[in-house]
C-alpha cells in the first residue's frame, strides 16, 4: 500500500478510537510528559540514523537524542515528534539533522532546530510557544521561526537548485545572510515564498503550482499526533557500519550551523583510508579539514633555545680576539 494511503488510515483509526475529545487533544499536540521523548512515531520502513560517526536504521518507537541524523529513503516517508508537542513529517529523500535542548530530569525533550538539507518537510505544532521555547527550521541559507503565539504550521521543500517554503498557519520570521549581511522578513500565514540558486527570495500570496504540484499527499492535510499510541519505545540497536564518505559528504560541504561540529565529530573516520582519501580530494569545499590531514610544518623548539644560548658566546668569543688584536703585550709575544 502506498505510504500515503497507509498513513492516511492509520491517522484517521487514531482520531477515530480517541473520539471527539481524544480527537481534540491529539490534534492540540497534548502530550504526556511521562512519555515526552523525541521519538520516531511513524516510518513504514526504517529510516537511517546517523548518530555520532555510525549508521544505524530504525522504525517507529525508536527514541532519538541531539545531533542526531534522519533520512528517508526514496518513496518512504516518516514523522518525528518531540516531548513538547512539536510534530514534523519528512517526505521521501529528505535530511534532517536535529538540535534539541539539554534534558534535565523530569523534564520533556524538547527540538529547537531542525536543520533540513534536502527533501520535504511539514511542521506543527499548537502549544503556546510563550510556554516553550519554538523550534526554527534551517534551510541552506535560512532560518525560519514563528512569529506570534498559537498554532504553527510550515511547510518546506529544498532542492540544490531551489527553496519553498508555505506558511500554512501563523506567522513566520525568514532570516537570511547575504555577503556578511543579515536580513529579515515576515511572512504572513497563507503566504509563499521561494529562492532559485544564487536569487533573492520572491513572495507570492499562495504556493505556485508546482510547489502544489510536488506536495506529498500527507502533507495536504493536518498533522495528527501519534506518540501516545507507541506502546515500545527504544533506544537504537546495534549500529549497521560506520559511515563512509557518502553518507556524510553532503553535511561535511553545507553551511548549516552545526558544521563547525563536523571535524569533531567525524574525525574518527580518518582511519579509513577511504574516507581520508575522498576527504582530501575535496580540501577545496572542505577548508577545516586541511590542518587536520595536512598540518602546517613547525620549527623544531630546541632550535630556537640552542641559537638563544650560542648566541651571548660567540659575541664574548668575538670581544675577546679583538682585545687580543690590540693589546701590545700579545703582539711582543707573537714576535718573540
Amino acid at each position: 500500500m502506498p505510504f500515503e494511503c497507509r498513513f492516511s488510515l492509520i491517522c484517521a483509526a487514531t482520531v477515530r478510537r480517541a473520539g471527539m475529545s481524544g480527537a481534540l487533544a491529539i490534534m492540540t499536540c497534548a502530550v504526556s510528559l511521562a512519555r515526552a521523548d523525541i521519538l520516531i512515531t511513524f516510518a513504514e520502513n526504517p529510516v537511517s540514523v546517523i548518530r555520532g560517526a555510525s549508521l544505524y536504521r530504525a522504525g517507529a518507537g525508536v527514541k532519538l537524542r541531539d545531533g542526531d541524523i534522519v533520512k528517508t529513503d526514496t518513496g518512504q516517508a516518516a514523522q518525528i515528534e518531540d516531548g513538547t508537542g512539536t510534530l514534523i513529517a519528512l517526505g521521501p529523500q529528505t535530511q534532517l539533522l536535529l538540535t534539541s535542548r539539554s534534558m534535565q530530569q523530569h523534564a520533556p525533550a524538547g527540538l529547537t532546530r531542525i536543520s533540513m538539507l534536502s527533501g520535504w518537510l511539514k511542521t506543527s505544532c499548537m502549544v503556546s510557544i510563550a510556554r516553550q521555547q519554538p523550534v526554527s527550521i534551517e534551510l541552506p541559507g535560512l532560518n525560519i521561526r514563528p512569529t506570534r503565539d498559537g498554532a504553527w504550521t510550515l511547510v518546506a521543500m529544498a532542492t540544490a537548485q531551489r527553496i519553498a517554503l508555505f506558511a500554512e498557519i501563523g506567522d513566520d520570521a525568514i532570516e537570511r545572510t547575504v555577503r556578511g549581511s543579515q536580513f529579515m522578513q515576515t511572512l504572513g500565514a497563507g503566504q509563499y515564498v521561494e529562492r532559485d540558486a544564487d536569487t533573492s527570495l520572491r513572495t507570492q500570496a499562495r504556493p505556485s503550482a508546482e510547489f502544489v504540484g510536488a506536495l506529498p499527499p500527507p502533507f495536504r492535510d493536518a498533522l495528527v499526533g501519534l506518540s501516545d499510541h507507541i506502546t515500545s519505545r527504544q533506544d537504537l540497536a546495534a549500529p549497521v557500519r560506520p559511515v563512509d564518505y557518502d553518507d556524510v559528504s553532503d553535511w561535511l560541504a553545507s553551511d548549516v550551523s552545526e558544521r563547525k561540529t563536523f571535524v569533531t565529530r567525524f574525525a574518527s573516520r580518518l582511519k579509513s583510508a577511504s574516507f581520508r582519501a575522498q576527504i582530501d580530494a575535496h580540501l577545496n569545499t572542505l577548508p577545516e579539514w586541511r590542518p587536520i590531514l595536512h598540518p602546517p610544518p613547525q620549527a623544531p623548539a630546541t632550535r630556537h633555545k640552542a641559537h638563544a644560548q650560542t648566541l651571548p658566546a660567540s659575541r664574548k668569543e668575538s670581544d675577546t680576539a679583538l682585545r687580543h688584536d690590540d693589546d701590545p703585550a700579545t703582539e711582543d709575544i707573537h714576535g718573540q
